[in-house]
């Protein structure tokens, strides 16, 4: 057999780690891949499922989806410096939410000249640039290197792969010159492959917190990003039942970490309880409360488990904490689990008393959304309610969505962990991809994405029909349509209340306006879709969407909603 190229011990490596699926907007780099993938498939031997995107927010958008869903390394090719640009956004969103990817981008270091060096005119016209596109996103990677040696293939692909998955988990990029994937391997791929395992926590801390927890009288936990399986919130749950403590999931909660219909749930707003709590114990929950210092509890032992306790990868935090312990969470609870092997003292009066305030929160969301059963446009709460009620339980939500987030985690207690994804950090536009990604990874489940008329606006959203018609890989969007970009509007409601933007309506940054019909775009790509105002079509529309989905076809509600600051405003200072 000839000595494999470049591309084909790229191929090995991916192998070798488990890898199987590769997200890819196309470029004129990746040649050597498409024939060894090519070669590969006729040979019947092994190689990722290769899945090409029609945009790079969509490729990386997907490999995070696919990432956060899975637990498994997301790979995403893209396209020189310029599909790098296109693709930071995604790559920053993983560098903060800790997801781990290997970001792949090609670049040229011949552009054309000697032998067998073919690449085409485009790069050295309009494809290079100074430091090539490992440069451009340093700050927001965990690592980025571009190869200067073919010699440094095997060893520098290899080496990404673990570092994704060691923790804190991230992005890793690489820039892997066209020449060295189409020219002979100087170096085989490895024969060893193992992700890091994810460090242990000190005993010694765990002991002190140990000690703490079972003292205090009022303990709170607050998790935003520990549990993504139901297995590990289940484990959450007995230690917040043996200590009696409320759990708050933070505002952005990237998962369902712990049942949002058990007794112990005290919401996602941990301000209403920081004044009489005296011990807090904090998992991956990088935004425990705002403003950072002025809430930060005046007479409680504040202990910080994750495995970037100090946000090194942000420039400011303003948190502190008493232990600030750094380690595995879930191997972290276990250990505290060990350390309380039963309910501390007053536990039992403590879960009655948080029981009482979760059933009436949640009562009250209910009773709300009930009672604006009627209103037209459809109200959010209401929405939300019957989503609750109507989608199939194998559902799987992926959220972009910013005003509604509040509602839909509030109203839609019926979610279970390992149901949820969190696809926002910052920017907007790439919940159709992360949920595109969710549905390749699991493909048992009907993934159904919620973005705001704003958001879908920000997403490639013809590129994310079109991939789902050509694999035919369903999904549902479900759009909460209020004709604005409606966070932008509160932020001149609430500093300005008497401005001329509030006085004379006239918010420049906020309406969407003529407001389309966007279920028609499932229609042209061979998918279902509806726009939704009567808030009595809600259940129907859903079931005729779900049937779409799975048939393996696109479908988009377009659900009409009023304005959510009317009841949200009191959650934001307003």
């Amino acid at each position: 057999m000839s000595q494999p190229n470049g591309a084909e011990v790229l191929i090995d490596i991916l192998n070798g780690y488990g890898v199987e699926a590769i997200f890819s907007s196309p470029g004129s780099e990746w040649p050597p891949l498409w024939e060894a993938l090519a070669r590969r498939a006729a040979a019947n031997q092994p190689a990722p499922t290769y899945y090409n995107a029609r945009h790079e927010d969509l490729a990386i958008g997907q490999a995070m989806g696919y990432a956060r869903a899975t637990g498994k390394l997301g790979v995403c090719l893209i396209h020189a410096t310029v599909g790098t640009l296109h693709a930071s956004m995604g790559i920053r969103a993983a560098y903060h939410e800790q997801i781990p990817l290997l970001v792949l981008a090609g670049e040229s270091v011949t552009f054309g000249e000697g032998p067998d060096a073919w690449v085409g005119a485009q790069w050295g016209r309009f494809l290079a640039d100074h430091g090539g596109p490992a440069r451009l996103v340093d700050s927001i990677t965990k690592s980025s290197f571009g190869l200067n040696t073919p010699a440094v293939l095997a060893g520098a692909v290899h080496r990404a792969c673990a570092l994704a998955m060691g923790a804190p988990q991230g992005p890793v990029f690489l820039s892997l010159p066209f020449e060295h994937l189409h020219q002979p391997a100087v170096l085989p791929a490895p024969a060893r492959y193992a992700f890091p395992a994810i460090p242990q926590a000190d005993r010694a801390p765990l002991q002190q917190a140990a000690g703490w927890l079972k003292a205090a009288k009022n303990p709170l936990i607050i998790v935003e990003n520990a549990c993504r399986t139901a297995a590990e919130a289940a484990r959450l749950v007995q230690l917040a039942e043996r200590l009696g403590a409320g759990v708050v999931e933070g505002q952005h909660p990237g998962f369902v970490n712990f049942p949002r219909d058990h007794a112990l749930h005290a919401g996602f707003y941990a301000q209403a309880y920081l004044k009489d709590v005296d011990a807090v114990l904090m998992l991956e929950a990088p935004g425990p409360w705002y403003p950072p210092t002025a809430m930060t509890p005046p007479a409680a032992k504040l202990i910080n488990i994750a495995q970037d306790p100090l946000r090194e990868r942000d420039p400011y935090t303003g948190f502190t904490a008493d232990l600030q312990i750094q380690g595995d969470v879930m191997a972290a609870v276990d250990a505290l689990l060990e350390l309380i092997p039963a309910a501390t003292a007053g536990a039992d009066l403590r879960r009655a008393a948080w029981a009482e305030r979760s059933v009436a929160r949640r009562a009250q969301w209910r009773e709300d959304a009930l009672q604006n059963a009627g209103a037209m446009p459809i109200d959010a709460r209401f929405l939300c309610h019957e989503l609750n009620a109507c989608l199939p339980d194998d559902a799987v939500i992926i959220d972009e969505t910013i005003l509604s987030h509040h509602t839909i985690i509030n109203v839609m207690d019926r979610l279970k962990p390992g149901h949820f994804v969190n696809a926002l950090s910052g920017g907007l536009g790439l919940g159709l991809g992360m949920g595109l990604g969710a549905a390749v990874g699991l493909k048992d489940k009907l993934v159904v994405t919620f973005v705001g008329d704003g958001t879908y606006n920000y997403n490639p959203g013809l590129a994310a029909l079109g991939f789902s018609q050509q694999y035919g890989v369903g999904m549902l969007t479900v759009i909460f349509n209020n004709g604005h970009y409606r966070s932008m509007q509160m932020g001149t409601e609430f500093l300005y209340p008497q401005g001329a933007a509030v006085t004379n309506r006239n918010h420049v940054s906020s309406p969407i306006a003529p407001n389309p019909d966007y279920g028609q775009l499932a229609v042209m790509f061979g998918g279902h879709g509806e726009k939704v105002e009567d808030p009595a079509q809600i259940r129907a529309a859903v079931g005729r969407a779900v049937v779409a989905v799975r048939e393996g076809k696109p479908a988009i509600l377009d659900v009409r909603i009023g304005d959510e600051i009317a009841f949200l405003a009191r959650m934001f200072g307003g």
